[in-house]
């Protein structure tokens, strides 16, 4: 990896998915991720991938994104 990757605060990387998709579309981006040092983590939003949530059932972008939002709170403060 470039040595400007050395400098910064944190190697994790959090990656989401677009409509339609799941985790499962960042496959080859979390190995080469991964090999370049980084921690990369993919989430699959609400009603995608393998969240459960029926997605006739969402009814905002809040609701959508809450997998996202409730990983990004459980980090602890210096990985923020």
């Amino acid at each position: 990896a470039p040595e400007i990757f050395d400098s910064l605060e944190t190697k994790k990387i959090v990656l989401i998915h677009g409509e339609g998709f799941g985790a499962w579309c960042w496959f080859k981006s979390i190995a080469l991720l991964e090999e370049a040092g980084f921690l990369p983590i993919a989430l699959d939003l609400a009603g995608s991938g393998t969240n459960g949530t029926d997605a006739n059932s969402i009814t905002s972008l809040s609701e959508y994104a809450k997998p996202l939002t409730d990983y990004l709170c459980s980090l602890p403060e210096n990985e923020k």
